[in-house]
């Protein structure tokens, strides 16, 4: 079970980065993992650097290996899982891995598993783009539609509308009185429940309500916004996944994150892909992830601030 689930979540992570998220980058080849001993990679053939967690390979990338060392890499288009030995020079093309010394081999068979999520994940350049409005801004209160919490990730967000402002968070029966905030995001930590229920939230100046998060719209219908408090077996299944993740990747936040978003935590998503970006600022193809993350917590003005330095950073 644990090879089947290992093969599953790395046949979805590349499938998540399928997608022309970069300048003048094609889709990821493949995702390079297990790094063992002296692992490199090189993005133009002349600055290399060492592999220190799992690592997605674009076209025009190469890696080494020296003496002892080795490496997993699974691709994108085929599913194969392939072996890099010792000594090795790996060279990636728009669609396969080239060995230009050393030694490349199949280590697992082809999987298909999880393809249909090519469909879901291949907008995400849509997040690059801005669609800009000079209508007049009013206060508006936006929050992602469905989230799951859990004790370890037990926040709820949304998009702070002004300094002014205090709010009232609703979940089912229990309310939350929340401070006014200078900061860009509002965030706040919910006691546990049971199952799932609905949330409101009211924006308030003065004592009085100024305006409330309205029922989305989808296909013609509208519906409460929800929130569910993982937990049970479903909780220990997550943690085994988790333990799962970080014995393939190690401690990498990217994977993680992507797994949060599969259960529908959000805001641990978030977490985990600003902090994996944080610490790894050279990875800029993987920023527009984090940008798809805010557009589902509805958090439009800071989207909108990193957009635009993202934008100067990839040009520089």
């Amino acid at each position: 079970m644990k090879a089947l689930f290992k093969l599953i979540v790395v046949a979805t992570l590349v499938l998540f980065f399928a997608g022309n998220v970069y300048a003048g980058k094609k889709d990821p080849v493949g995702v390079l993992f297990q790094a063992n001993g002296q692992v490199e990679y090189t993005k133009n053939g002349k600055t290399w650097k060492k592999v220190r967690r799992s690592k997605f390979l674009f076209s025009g990338y190469q890696v080494k290996t020296g003496p002892g060392s080795t490496a997993s890499v699974t691709m994108n288009e085929s599913g194969l899982t392939m072996t890099i030995g010792p000594d090795s020079l790996i060279e990636v093309t728009s669609d396969k891995l080239m060995a230009k010394s050393g030694s490349l081999e199949t280590a697992e068979s082809s999987s298909k598993l999880l393809s249909g999520l090519m469909n879901k994940f291949s907008k995400a350049q849509s997040y690059t783009t801005v669609r800009r409005s000079h209508k007049k801004r009013s206060v508006k209160i936006a929050a992602v539609r469905n989230v799951a919490l859990t004790d370890e990730y037990p926040f709820i967000v949304w998009n702070n509308v002004g300094p002014e402002y205090n709010y009232q968070l609703e979940i089912g029966e229990t309310a939350y009185d929340v401070p006014a905030t200078s900061e860009p995001v509002v965030r706040v930590k919910v006691k546990p429940f049971a199952g799932e229920k609905d949330y409101k939230i009211r924006v308030l100046k003065d004592g009085m309500a100024v305006v409330e998060l309205k029922p989305y719209k989808s296909r013609g219908k509208h519906y409460p916004h929800t929130v569910s408090w993982i937990d049970g077996q479903q909780k220990s299944d997550i943690h085994a996944k988790i333990l799962e993740l970080q014995e393939s990747f190690g401690e990498d936040s990217f994977m993680i994150g992507s797994y949060f978003e599969k259960q529908d935590m959000w805001v641990a998503a978030m977490d985990q892909y600003q902090r994996y970006l944080k610490e790894n600022p050279d990875e800029l193809e993987l920023t527009p992830y984090l940008f798809r993350v805010y557009k589902k917590l509805k958090l439009d003005d800071i989207y909108s601030k990193e957009l635009e330095a993202w934008k100067t950073a990839t040009i520089e």
